[in-house]
């Protein structure tokens, strides 16, 4: 028996993520249900006494399940996954916990091979493109630093974040955005991380930037070079997707360089 926490939006997640929703497998069971696994029924969790626990640290469950555990002698895989290097740990681990080394070979050595192919063919220029990267979430948008996933992809594909000027005295992955600062940079490029569909993230955008002056005088905004970005490589986890969310953000920051890879 496998068992897993469920809840109203799980199956949509599912099937969002992997294509099919898991809690209706044969030989699943669904040990406890809660709303963004804020509220997990431990005591039902640990009566079944699993062999092993997996969660992961960015869900609020995890630090409520961690000494229940640990007193019921239950082990516990806290999965902390940011960032492609992340993604290579886990599913080194998820291989042997499995007993399917193959599959690190056929699926997780060839997305690190075509990243590495990305970042290779990335120029090193003198003037580096200069990005300014925004996240659109659900009810605001902030900044994206080098903290983040796409700024820390951004540093490795040679572009200058212009965020990363910011006095950021606490670490914080995102900022408040300073829209004059934004201006007295003028990037080259604007991207937007869409928390929801690249829809939800323009009309976002357009509701809080579109009549403003400062805005429409930016350079990226007048050239057109404004992209917003697909929640499945760059809000998701895109997982083996990694190489194929490198190559759309190469072809955006170095449009004119021919790449060996083909993007839409």
């Amino acid at each position: 028996m496998i068992g897993c926490i469920g809840a109203d939006t799980s199956s949509e997640l599912y099937e969002e993520y992997i294509g099919r929703d898991i809690t209706g497998d044969e030989g699943m069971t669904v040990v406890s249900t809660s709303s963004a696994a804020k509220n997990w029924d431990v005591e039902s969790i640990i009566a079944l006494q699993p062999d092993l626990i997996i969660c992961s640290t960015a869900m609020s469950g995890y630090s409520t399940m961690q000494s229940p555990a640990a007193a019921a002698d239950i082990p516990v895989i806290a999965v902390s996954y940011e960032d492609f290097s992340d993604y290579l740990k886990w599913f080194k681990v998820f291989c042997n916990l499995n007993d399917q080394p193959e599959l690190w070979d056929s699926i997780a050595m060839k997305s690190l091979h075509d990243v590495v192919d990305v970042l290779l063919e990335c120029p090193i220029e003198d003037n580096p493109p200069t990005v300014f990267s925004m996240f659109a979430g659900s009810e605001s948008l902030q900044a994206n630093t080098d903290k983040t996933v796409i700024g820390g992809m951004l540093t490795a594909m040679h572009a200058r974040n212009i965020v990363d000027n910011e006095e950021n005295i606490t670490g914080a992955e995102r900022l408040d955005i300073n829209l004059e600062a934004v201006f007295a940079e003028n990037p080259d490029i604007i991207l937007v991380q869409c928390h929801a569909g690249m829809d939800e993230g323009r009309q976002m955008v357009e509701a809080t930037y579109g009549d403003n002056p400062v805005w429409q005088s930016l350079q990226a905004v007048k050239d057109g070079k404004v992209y917003y970005l697909e929640k499945e490589l760059f809000h998701n986890k895109p997982n083996s997707r990694f190489a194929e969310a490198y190559q759309k953000l190469a072809a955006i920051l170095y449009p004119n360089t021919v790449f060996s890879f083909q993007t839409e």
